[in-house]
């Protein structure tokens, strides 16, 4: 689990919904579309969602807004925007993870997606992490940091 990421993206979420209760939903939805808006930080952004599962504002998908994403699986057969919807509605806001491909590139790897709905819509942010299997994780560990015994 990456802190850093977490805290970075659940960051942006918050500046978002600090400029829809500024400035409202039809600002907030124009400046989370544009691709060098203030909702671009390194590989982190905004998109937003209604409640129904329409992708109401994202910087680099435009194609995909309008659309109802509710039945949209990740590459492991997973409805993850269900999940993320149903948590949103009871919850408000919470993470979820997924297998997604990288922008501009053929690799998949994990994402990891931070939500908070402000009244009807749900504003995310995620980043792409390495999930590795446990037994790989503790060799990789033990050949960059030595044996976990004590040394006698």
């Amino acid at each position: 689990m990456d802190t850093r990421e977490r805290l970075a993206v659940r960051y942006l979420v918050q500046k978002a919904i600090a400029l829809y209760e500024s400035a409202g939903k039809a600002e907030t939805l124009a400046r989370i579309a544009d691709p060098e808006g203030p909702f671009i930080r390194g590989e982190h952004y905004i998109f937003a969602l209604d409640l129904e599962g329409s992708l109401l504002a994202h910087p680099f998908s435009k194609q995909l807004v309008g659309l109802n994403l509710t039945d949209l699986r990740d590459s492991d057969g997973r409805s993850f925007i269900r999940k993320v919807l149903a948590t949103a509605r009871t919850r408000g806001y919470g993470f979820a993870d997924y297998q997604w491909q990288v922008p501009n590139s053929k690799e998949e790897l994990y994402k990891t997606v931070f939500f908070e709905r402000v009244e009807e819509i749900v504003l995310c942010s995620g980043f792409h992490t390495i999930k590795e299997n446990p037994l790989e994780a503790i060799y990789r560990y033990s050949r960059t940091y030595g044996s976990c015994r004590e040394q006698e």
